[in-house]
């Protein structure tokens, strides 16, 4: 399981470490809490199969990425939940710990099968390929261009290193599952937000082939499929014409041998 910590932001923000397990947050005087007992207003479940948000019954108002949730909605990292007057968000490591790749580096073209799914924002719904490297912001020179509150000219770019994902250059704030970077190394599930309303999640993985290529260019054929055996001559000749040839054959013979 991914470390998952829970961010409290009141006057006075905290993170919970969500370990495995069953997490009830209520009302601790004017803020949220962890809490025992059935007075909880939300549950968060944190397994192997992911992470989960109950609402308690009759609770409203209650929103993840501005959209309404009425029992239960499966989170991942990055989202901000609003409940009871307040705002959470679910936060995972820091992205920027990772080293990035030290320049771009050339990988096998359409190899990189990454795209970006903007699940929040003008872009919600749409699927932008990363197959090039993907200039955001508000400027003409943008390859995804947005707008909107925070959001500069020239925001961020996300560019392929070496058959890798990289978050590079980010001039505006850019959170990836929740922590503000100025650059990442992204991985499969990561979810990118920019400005106030933009939320993409990074989906697909590098194929084989370009690992291989990456680490080892002269030898990037090593793993390709076996070329399948040639064939003889003898069976290369459809079987079925040779029956039909032999079996003329028998009948002639057979007919001439009437005729006598």
């Amino acid at each position: 399981m991914k470390t998952l910590h829970l961010r409290f932001c009141d006057h006075n923000p905290k993170e919970l470490a969500l370990d495995g397990g069953v997490h009830r947050i209520g009302r601790q005087g004017n803020s949220l809490d962890l809490c025992q007992g059935d007075d909880w207003l939300l549950q968060v479940s944190h397994d192997r199969r992911g992470i989960w948000l109950t609402v308690a019954e009759g609770l409203p108002g209650v929103h993840v990425n501005g959209r309404p949730v009425q029992q239960m909605a499966m989170l991942r990292a990055g989202d901000c939940i609003h409940a009871d007057g307040h705002e959470l968000l679910l936060m995972a490591a820091d992205a920027s710990n990772e080293p990035l790749p030290e320049s771009p580096a050339p990988a096998v073209p359409g190899n990189l099968r990454l795209v970006l799914r903007g699940v929040g924002g003008a872009c919600h719904g749409r699927s932008i390929r990363l197959d090039k490297s993907l200039l955001i912001g508000s400027g003409d020179r943008c390859t995804l261009r947005i707008d909107g509150h925070g959001v500069l000219a020239e925001h961020a770019r996300i560019e392929d290193r070496g058959g890798r994902a990289c978050l590079t250059h980010a001039m505006g704030e850019v959170r990836v599952n929740g922590r503000a970077c100025a650059h990442a190394l992204l991985h499969d599930g990561d979810q990118i937000a920019i400005g106030t309303q933009h939320r993409f999640v990074l989906e697909g993985t590098p194929t084989v082939n370009t690992l291989v290529a990456a680490r080892h260019p002269h030898d990037a054929d090593a793993d390709a499929p076996p070329q399948p055996p040639r064939r003889s001559w003898a069976q290369r000749v459809p079987w079925l014409l040779v029956s039909a040839v032999l079996l003329a054959g028998a009948l002639t013979a057979l007919l001439a041998f009437g005729a006598r």
